[in-house]
């Protein structure tokens, strides 16, 4: 594998030549997100980081607060680690994104779903193994990324599930990860594994 295809369209950035706001994001980002119990691969060998965080470092201002945005909805979800996943890989499949697919598939099996679950929900279909809530999450978050509007019946069956909190917090992470998706795919980054030397 050759590490400067990861960045895609954009350079990676070695960690000894960041600037001061870039090494503080840079700081951050390791400390917390993608820290060692990550499942995916979110660093070059040298350090440098890939995925969305190396464009966020090329703009660390602006990406300090895309980093703050995500931060916060985790922090208050009132969504279950398994919801979240399901509207991540539906946005990620509507998105066709590459990088989100490889990282979020890895968290939804760290999580306990099964293999096949897994490869369904990232190619945006649904599957019997899925709970009725998590098939009214999918259905939603596929109409909201592919159709750009969610149908009033969907609506409501996924208010009913969620209540008005719940539907909030699909539709905050739904837009913190097509804006993730909009990075990744605008610089091309690829999933490590699709990397050839």
């Amino acid at each position: 594998m050759v590490d400067e295809h990861l960045g895609g369209r954009l350079p990676l950035l070695p960690p000894g030549e960041l600037a001061p706001d870039a090494r503080a994001l840079y700081d951050r980002l390791t400390a917390g997100r993608l820290g060692t119990a990550s499942p995916f691969r979110s660093q070059a060998d040298d350090g440098a980081l890939i995925g969305p965080f190396n464009a966020l470092l090329h703009s660390p201002v602006v990406g300090t607060g895309f980093l703050g945005f995500h931060e916060a909805e985790e922090r208050v979800t009132p969504l279950s680690a398994r919801l979240r996943e399901v509207v991540i890989l539906s946005v990620g499949a509507a998105w066709r994104c590459a990088y989100e697919l490889y990282a979020h598939k890895a968290v939804a099996t760290k999580i306990g779903f099964a293999p096949d679950v897994v490869t369904a929900l990232a190619n945006g279909v649904a599957h019997p193994l899925l709970s009725a809530e998590e098939r009214a999450v999918q259905r939603f978050t596929l109409e909201l990324a592919r159709d750009r509007c969610v149908s009033d019946d969907t609506y409501a069956d996924c208010q009913t599930i969620l209540e008005r909190d719940g539907l909030i917090a699909v539709v905050l992470l739904a837009a913190a990860y097509a804006g993730t998706c909009v990075i990744l795919n605008a610089f091309a980054v690829p999933a490590p594994g699709s990397v050839i030397s």
